[in-house]
């Protein structure tokens, strides 16, 4: 995913979640704006310390700790992170597991057991005093299955999602926002742009070189999220069958929420592309690309991201 930039946008950068935050500020004198993105940095660090599993201290480490019938306080944050999990979970029925790392392993000892659904391993709760998860029991207590969350597919674009907010609460509205080039938040007209211009430039369809795609789009008010096997390699991993995905060689979801247009570009990765367009059919809300071969790929719902067929390069195959 590549992100254009003019002279006229500030860039800032920032490690965090094992990769490099940059934020890109257009119509505000570079001080200010330099002040805004490090209080929106702040917020992705403070992040990082509530969802890292390398953190034993983290919330969600603790989660996976819980035993049977235990309970922990959480943040609003946590809360939110693990609703939206098992909704796409559900939605993309197992192709996205935040569980993945337990859910490959064997249950009560048998190898080979169906992944559990998040909502029927822990249970989110609001009380008087907040948030609260419970680990559940389960009917069997010697095949309850494991707890063990990853959010590194879903953190990243809820960071992307609150450093925006933060920025917006600093009066800054014109900006994007990106996480490793892998999932870009884009907001305003643009840069160089008046409050009518169209958004955003970014990369998308392109993977080892070729493009099969459109090249790039134009994102305002919304998010992109790219996976694929050309950084990592066979990273991604189907919860289902704790095998690589064998869905297709790269997929891209765009969404208004970064969160989850991070969550489904790993979803879109695994599943069948008519999978991807039953599921596209059920939310127009969601952009998807998904690259079917080496020189031919599949849209759906283009008329989701403004300014697409504008920014067009070369029709897909």
């Amino acid at each position: 995913m590549s992100v254009t930039k003019k002279a006229a946008v500030h860039r800032f950068a920032h490690e965090a979640m094992a990769t490099v935050f940059e934020i890109f500020i257009a119509g505000r004198e570079e001080g200010y704006a330099g002040q805004a993105a490090r209080a929106a940095f702040e917020e992705v660090d403070r992040l990082e310390r509530l969802f890292s599993r390398f953190d034993p201290s983290s919330e969600t480490s603790r989660l996976g700790r819980l035993r049977p019938g235990e309970s922990l306080r959480v943040g609003l944050e946590t809360a939110q992170l693990l609703g939206l999990s098992a909704f796409i979970q559900a939605e993309t029925s197992g192709a996205f597991d935040i569980n993945y790392r337990a859910a490959g392993r064997p249950v009560g000892g048998r190898a080979g057991a169906s992944p559990k659904a998040l909502g029927e391993l822990v249970r989110v709760s609001h009380t008087g005093r907040g948030f609260e998860v419970t680990r559940t029991s389960g009917s069997n207590k010697r095949a309850i299955s494991g707890l063990d969350l990853d959010p590194g597919a879903v953190g990243k674009g809820f960071a992307l999602d609150s450093a925006l907010a933060v920025l917006r609460d600093w009066g800054v509205g014109n900006v994007l926002l990106h996480a490793g080039t892998s999932t870009a938040l884009a907001a305003g007209p643009g840069p160089g742009q008046e409050a009518a211009g169209s958004g955003w430039p970014i990369g998308a369809g392109s993977s080892r070189g070729k493009t099969s795609g459109p090249g790039r789009v134009i994102l305002k008010n919304r998010a992109l999220s790219g996976s694929g096997t050309e950084v990592k390699g066979e990273h991604v991993v189907d919860p289902r069958t704790g095998r690589s995905a064998q869905g297709h060689r790269a997929a891209w979801a765009s969404h208004p929420s970064a969160a989850a247009a991070d969550a489904l570009s790993t979803a879109f990765m695994v599943m069948s592309t008519e999978g991807v367009a039953g599921f596209c059919g059920r939310h127009p809300a969601v952009w998807a690309l998904v690259k079917t071969g080496p020189k031919t790929c599949r849209i759906f719902n283009a008329g989701a991201i403004a300014g697409e067929r504008r920014a067009r390069t070369r029709r897909p195959q």
